[in-house]
């Protein structure tokens, strides 16, 4: 199934999703974020528990931020790395969630099966490769190359000329999340649109690159179909570059971000998202990349390191879309190939399978523990432990999806298209959903 397209997708334009002046930007931590030493279990039980499995890796509780109130539904207190404050303090200000142990998955899986074979798992599994891709298609059945922001592309814009500048932007190059049958995303840097061949500073040479530029466009071609291709290609990527830096000029940025790509991104991406009138666009998905979360080694000192330029970079993008009046219509989310192994390997840790995601925006029913924390010890009844650590999500990316898919715009009824294995897990159409929104 090598290249296929997501099965089952109704044709593009069928008014599955309503017009909302809504963003989703996707935060992805490339490489395995090990988020069981993100948000940590804070009570004496549950932290000894904690202790115990992760030995040199484990995080004191006098080291924890603590955050306002932070339980789940069996009652259990969390802190959080100490290298978060920016995001313990959005939590405590009610505009952030965490949804615990959460991964990829085709169906729900028992140890048991996992071990007998009788489960239908992610193919790949505990592969970058693979799971990179799962986490951005939700169709760990498959190994497809459309995602389901190119879903919301396919739907809301389907007659799209090809000059125009389609709803979905990265950050970050080519992704199979925004990938559509009918668009690719636009991709940019963290300093706008990138044009070709040409510097626009006003010199002899720049002028005279210009006029050469400017008479390949307007050569006549005689009739070889390949020139004529690589050209058009060539003017529409020119204009588009052109049309993102007209709707992006003058839009200023309130405050300083930090120097970080992480934040240099999220900076940019405030700026397009305030120029969406300008592109058309009241409906925008944004990709953004953070590599270098594989720690098989260095782990504490590296994941500080990290989350430390998460957290600056987070905290200082919402504070921005409050500045410019935009954080009433954005959340963000992160997402990472797989959790880690509980245990250490010595010095850090090896691939894994659920693990702990976060999501922020005013729009965010936040302050809130959702999904099932598991268990960290690793006794033999340990329902979700399939080796070192290795634990069964017990929430599935469907679910989480299907959540901010309906915050974005998606009609109730058209998840199971988008979704196909998401009844599996909650009847989320008919009201069963994981309640990140009010």
């Amino acid at each position: 199934m090598m290249g296929a397209s997501l099965p089952g997708l109704a044709q593009a334009g069928t008014g599955m999703i309503k017009p909302a002046r809504r963003a989703l930007v996707f935060v992805m931590l490339d490489g395995g974020n090990d988020s069981f030493n993100m948000l940590v279990p804070n009570d004496k039980i549950a932290h000894g528990q904690y202790s115990e499995t992760r030995a040199n890796l484990a995080l004191s509780r006098g080291e924890l931020l603590d955050m306002d109130t932070p339980k789940d539904r069996l009652g259990r207190s969390f802190g959080l790395h100490p290298s978060m404050p920016e995001v313990a303090e959005l939590f405590d200000q009610r505009r952030l969630s965490f949804v615990t142990n959460v991964g990829p998955l085709v169906e729900q899986v028992r140890k048991e099966q996992f071990y007998d074979g009788s489960a239908a798992l992610p193919l790949g599994l505990l592969s970058h490769a693979d799971q990179f891709k799962h986490w951005q298609t939700s169709r760990p059945d498959l190994r497809v190359n459309d995602g389901w922001f190119g879903f919301f592309a396919d739907d809301l814009q389907p007659s799209k000329s090809a000059h125009e500048i389609g709803m979905n932007i990265s950050l970050a190059g080519n992704n199979i999340a925004q990938n559509g049958k009918i668009d690719l995303p636009y991709a940019i840097t963290d300093k706008g649109s990138v044009g070709l061949y040409v510097k626009e500073e006003k010199s002899p040479l720049n002028d005279l690159l210009l006029d050469s530029f400017n008479r390949m466009m307007n050569a006549d071609q005689n009739g070889d179909p390949f020139r004529e291709t690589y050209l058009n290609l060539t003017r529409d990527a020119q204009s588009k570059h052109e049309t993102f830096k007209s709707a992006t000029r003058g839009i200023k940025i309130p405050r300083s971000f930090p120097s970080s790509d992480l934040a240099q991104q999220l900076r940019m991406v405030a700026k397009t998202i305030a120029a969406s009138d300008r592109l058309g666009h009241d409906q925008q998905t944004f990709f953004v990349r953070y590599i270098g979360w594989d720690h098989h080694d260095e782990l504490l000192a590296t994941h500080a390191r990290m989350l430390r330029v998460l957290s600056e970079a987070l905290g200082t993008f919402q504070a921005t879309l409050d500045d410019m009046g935009l954080a009433d219509r954005v959340v963000t989310f992160t997402g990472s190939d797989f959790g880690r192994t509980l245990t250490s390997n010595g010095n850090g840790t090896d691939h894994g399978w659920g693990g702990n995601t976060l999501v922020m925006g005013n729009a965010v029913k936040g302050g809130q523990i959702l999904g099932d924390y598991p268990e960290l010890g690793l006794a033999s009844d340990n329902a979700l432990d399939v080796g070192d650590g290795v634990l069964i999500p017990t929430t599935s990316t469907d679910q989480l999806y299907a959540d901010l898919s309906i915050w974005f715009g998606v009609q109730p009824s058209a998840l199971n298209t988008l979704f196909p294995n998401l009844n599996r897990f909650a009847d989320v159409a008919g009201g069963e959903r994981l309640g990140l929104f009010t």
